[in-house]
Parts: C-alpha cells; sequence; structure tokens
C-alpha cells in the first residue's frame, strides 16, 4: 500500500519576490556554473540559493554552502517571502508544449509519500545511486530539514481514475503560470477533502517507480532511518506524480558523450563495436531531422544507436545490434534478463564498458560521462 497524502507546502509571496519565473531553477543536478551565477544575479530570492548555493574557499564544517542554504531558508521563511499554507493541500500542476504540430500536456500532483523500503514492492527504483551524490543531498537534508526539489513518479493507471479527478481543477483558473522555453507551466491548489481523500484512496493499491529523484529518496529513507520520532514529518518525501499510461507521457532521448579513458584507437574501436553490432556510416553533413528519422526506422525492428566518432574523422555510424543475447555475458549476476530489450542497458554494457572500459555504476566511471539532450 502506497500512502499519498496532501501537505502544508511553503509557497512564495510574489508580492515580496516579483514573478515566479525569476526564482525558479532547473533541477539542481543539471545546473552548470555558469547557470548558477546568473540565477543568483536575476533574482535574490532565486531558489538556486536553496538547492544549490554556492562552495566557497573559506568553507568549513560550521559555515558551508548547507548551513548557508538553511540560514537563508529561515531568514525566507521569518521575513514572510515563504509562506506557509493554513491546512493540507494536493497541488495540481500542467506542463504544456508544442511538439511536431501538437500541442502536449502533461498533468500531475505534488503530494507527501510515505517513505519505505524498496524491498517492500511499492516504490520501485531502476538506478544505481552513487555516495558521492547522496551524501550532497544528505548534507543539504540534514541542514535544512526540508523537500525542496521534488522526486519525479509515475504510477499505473490506465483508467485514468486519477487524472478524472484532476481534470476539474485543471479547468479552474491557476494560481500560477510561468512561460519558459516554449513552455507553459500552471499551478493549482487542490482544496477539496473529499476529492484530495479520493486521491488518496486511487493510490492505495497501486505502485510507484521512480523516474528521477533515486539520490533524494534513498537520502531522505535513510534521515528518516536515524531520525525518526525526534523530526516532525520526516516519514514522507515530496513527489510529483504522473501517469505513466497517459499518451502525454513521451520519453526523448538522452545522449552520452563519452572521454575515453585511455589512448583512444578509432579503427579499432569500429573493429570491436562490429562484434555487436551492424556497423555502416551516414553522409556527411546528414541534417539533424534525417538522422532522427534514419534512428526511428532502424528501431522499428530492434535495438539501433547513432554513434558519433569527433577525433580525427568527425562521422556518425548506424550501429544496429545484432543480437541482443551478446549482453547476457556482460551482465551482473544479479542483473533481470528483462535488460535484453532495454536499449539504455546494451549501449552502456556493451559499447561503454565491455569496449570503452567504463563502468557507469561507478562514481570514477562516471566522470567520463556527460549527457545531453542536443544532437
Amino acid at each position: 500500500m502506497v500512502e499519498v497524502v496532501p501537505f502544508r507546502g511553503l509557497l512564495y509571496d510574489q508580492e515580496k519576490t516579483g514573478p515566479l519565473s525569476e526564482v525558479t531553477a532547473p533541477p539542481y543536478d543539471v545546473i552548470k556554473p555558469e547557470q548558477q551565477e546568473e540565477l543568483y544575479r536575476k533574482n535574490p530570492y532565486n531558489v538556486v540559493r536553496l538547492i544549490l548555493g554556492k562552495e566557497l574557499p573559506s568553507d568549513h564544517e560550521n559555515d558551508n554552502r548547507y548551513t548557508r542554504s538553511a540560514a537563508v531558508f529561515r531568514q525566507w521563511i521569518e521575513e514572510g517571502v515563504l509562506v506557509r499554507e493554513r491546512k493540507p493541500v494536493f497541488y495540481l500542476y500542467s506542463q504544456e508544449y508544442p511538439l511536431e504540430g501538437k500541442t502536449i500536456r502533461r498533468l500531475g500532483i505534488f503530494a507527501r509519500v510515505r517513505l519505505e523500503d524498496f524491498d517492500a514492492g511499492n516504490i520501485c527504483p531502476h538506478e544505481f545511486t552513487l555516495a558521492k551524490a547522496k551524501k550532497d543531498r544528505r548534507l543539504l537534508l540534514q541542514a535544512c530539514r526540508a523537500n525542496f526539489s521534488p522526486i519525479f513518479g509515475l504510477y499505473s493507471d490506465p483508467e485514468g481514475g486519477v487524472d478524472g479527478l484532476l481534470e476539474p481543477a485543471a479547468r479552474e483558473n491557476p494560481m500560477a503560470v510561468i512561460e519558459e522555453d516554449s513552455i507553459t507551466h500552471r499551478f493549482w491548489r487542490l482544496e477539496d477533502e473529499r476529492v484530495n481523500a479520493s486521491i488518496s484512496q486511487k493510490f492505495a493499491d497501486k505502485k510507484i517507480f521512480i523516474a528521477d529523484g533515486h539520490h533524494r529518496y534513498e537520502t531522505a529513507l535513510a534521515y528518516y532511518k536515524e531520525n525518526r520520532g525526534r523530526v516532525k514529518d520526516c516519514a514522507h518525501v515530496m513527489f510529483f506524480l504522473t501517469n505513466l499510461d497517459a499518451p502525454s507521457l513521451l520519453i526523448f532521448p538522452i545522449h552520452r558523450q563519452v572521454r575515453c579513458p585511455f589512448p583512444f584507437n578509432r579503427e579499432e574501436f569500429l573493429s570491436r563495436l562490429c562484434n555487436f553490432f551492424e556497423v555502416a556510416p551516414l553522409p556527411n553533413g546528414t541534417p539533424p531531422d534525417r538522422i532522427k528519422s534514419i534512428l526511428e526506422e532502424a528501431g522499428k525492428t530492434g535495438i539501433a544507436f547513432g554513434v558519433y566518432l569527433r577525433e580525427g574523422l568527425n562521422r556518425l555510424f548506424l550501429a544496429k545490434l545484432t543480437d541482443n543475447r551478446h549482453i547476457l555475458p556482460y551482465l551482473d549476476p544479479d542483473d533481470s534478463q528483462e535488460l535484453l530489450v532495454l536499449d539504455v542497458a546494451q549501449l552502456h554494457a556493451l559499447a561503454v564498458k565491455t569496449l570503452l572500459r567504463i563502468d557507469t555504476k561507478d562514481a570514477r566511471g562516471q566522470r567520463y560521462l556527460s549527457y545531453t539532450i542536443h544532437i
């Protein structure tokens, strides 16, 4: 049984802060140093001061980015910059954006979810976590005792029972609207206690799949186990929840940019890649839209990737997996056989780990990878 309940959020007083668009920020783990500086300059109340404060050369145990975030957080509450809701509510959120001539709208709620071990089978992870990232979020949680960034959770609801309870509210005037980068964000407060009780009941027999926020979830769970009975409300963590069966839930590619940890020999790499993949070069100058259509067509009959080699070649290749079973000798003993059909598992096991000797489950291996949504 999953416990999903309303909560008393802390909201910005826009009379003090100015427009919400000036105080929001991307997720903390995608903010680069130059963007952090830009967000600091954008508005003195930008949330970056809480989720990713600056590090200083003079930092020490009693004065550091985490203690400063906590001090700023307390100050904003004392000054009325952040105002606590009078009663627990759900917060409805929609994200609307254009895609290939259509308007896509994703709908979901911000809620409190009771923490529990993954072994219970109700909260389901899908990725490995790194100790360094968990330590960072643990220090912030210990200092501030607050959830600033929601965990992104998915639930299966093919009949649309939860969405049916949310849609009437989404037709009302929103409490806030932010337009940025061709995306319209809308927020509503769900105050009807009967509707909220029905929403909680709908989740009672569901599982929640963590789409993003594994480090924060594990950190919150560990914090709860250490502080239960001593820290108020630490048994729950903030989630954003949306229906994985909704047609608006789309998954876009995240491209891996790899730095080889040893002297790279492109001929040897391509030769060894052919042990697992059918490899064919694409013409130089192939436009991005054409690359996308080639990959989509190749992906209809199997697992396929684009491989771009920059050093000394500047060439793009189409790599199509010849046999899903190639991965079997490279799986860990406790890995699920279902990874056979997961393209990213094939990519990391065969190309990244086996050919380039980079273990992405290890913090040292992660140093050689970066990620981008742009081709």
